[in-house]
């Protein structure tokens, strides 16, 4: 499966959270509402499932991960690590 981060640019989100809740462990919500995503399928996919696509109240960016490094928290660290190696 694909890592994918969403990124919530402005307006409320309320149904993609709701819906993203229903992805248990396979979605991580991160400090300033960006979302680590484990998926299969595409992008447009993705944002079409999450009723991103159609949503005209708010706007959200869905963007593939194809590597990760930097600094974080423990927990983001042992999600990707644990999605990395699944």
């Amino acid at each position: 499966m694909a890592k994918f981060i969403l990124v919530p640019t402005n307006g409320t989100h309320a149904e993609m959270e709701v819906r993203l809740k229903e992805f248990g462990n396979k979605a991580l919500r991160l400090p300033k509402g960006e979302w680590l995503v484990e998926y299969e399928g595409t992008t447009k996919q993705l944002s079409d499932e999450l009723g991103i696509s159609n949503d005209k109240d708010s706007s959200t960016i869905v963007l593939a991960i194809s590597g990760f490094w930097g600094r974080s928290s423990a927990n983001h660290w042992e999600w990707l690590g644990l999605k990395n190696n699944a």
